[in-house]
This record gives structure tokens, C-alpha cells and sequence, in this order.
């Protein structure tokens, strides 16, 4: 049985993500040019799918987006009609909530980059291991590596 690299020889995850991203942006941007739809656009919409409310600060800490930038991004979508910003019961903040029409595009969306990114996932991985990397990049992305299992 072959024997596993040394850590030191295994890539840097940077430089694997760096060499995926542009195959995913490459998959994803038709099908969100197509929705009329940014990918920062996108992303926004799927931090707004995940609760019925959000902050506007929240929102901005969960896409690591500048609150200036984000909020370009959500006069857009606004007008648009894909979300609504009403002041928050304290009157101190905004409050960002999907539209029904909002919701219904991004869950086409959704289901239409899942589909390109499935393909991809399982051309060089089985489901199980496509729903472990998915995991995992979730426990990542959301700052628990401590809680990503090990082994």
C-alpha cells in the first residue's frame, strides 16, 4: 500500500481553493447572469434564506462584506423586489428579509448551481465523500474547525 504524504508535501489548502474557485465561478456565473444576479448577489440571498430576519450588521458580518458595499447591494435587490429593509423594532437598525419573490429565485438559483457543482463533486468523488466535503467546508467556512471530526 502506498504510503501518505508527509504533511509537508501536501499542497496548501489556499492554493487548492485558489486553483477551484475559478472552475466553480466558471460553472456558476452562467447560471447567475442568467438570474440577473451577482455572485455577491447570490450570496447575499443565501444568507437571507437561512432566517426569516436578519440585521443589516449581521448581514454584513456574515458575508464579510463591507457595510457600504452591502448596502449597494441591498438597494439593488431592493428594487428589484427580492427583499425588504424595514427599521428593527429598537429603531436602531435595519431589518433585511427576503421576498416571497426573493426566496422563490434564490431557491431556483440554488438548486441550478447545486446541480453543476454535483457534477463536478462527483466526477473525482462518491456521494458520501461530496457530503463530507461539503460538510466540512460548512464547519470551515463558519469558523468551527475545532468541531470538523477528525481522521
Amino acid at each position: 500500500m502506498p504510503e501518505e504524504p508527509a504533511p509537508a508535501d501536501e499542497p496548501d489548502l489556499g492554493a487548492l481553493l485558489a486553483q477551484l474557485f475559478p472552475r466553480l465561478a466558471a460553472l456558476e456565473e452562467p447560471i447567475l447572469r442568467d438570474a440577473g444576479l451577482s455572485m455577491w448577489e447570490y450570496t447575499i440571498l443565501s444568507a437571507l434564506a437561512s432566517d426569516d430576519v436578519v440585521s443589516q450588521v449581521e448581514l454584513s458580518q456574515r458575508t464579510r462584506r463591507d457595510p457600504t458595499r452591502l448596502g449597494r447591494h441591498l438597494d439593488e435587490l431592493a428594487s428589484r423586489g427580492l427583499l425588504t429593509r424595514e427599521r428593527a423594532s429598537d429603531q436602531r437598525q435595519l431589518a433585511v428579509r427576503l421576498t416571497p419573490a426573493g426566496r422563490s429565485l434564490h431557491g431556483t438559483v440554488k438548486r441550478a448551481v447545486r446541480s453543476v457543482e454535483d457534477e463536478l463533486l462527483h466526477s473525482v468523488l462518491s456521494r458520501a465523500d461530496a457530503a463530507r466535503l461539503r460538510l466540512v467546508l460548512a464547519r470551515l467556512a463558519a469558523g468551527g474547525a475545532e468541531d470538523a471530526p477528525s481522521g
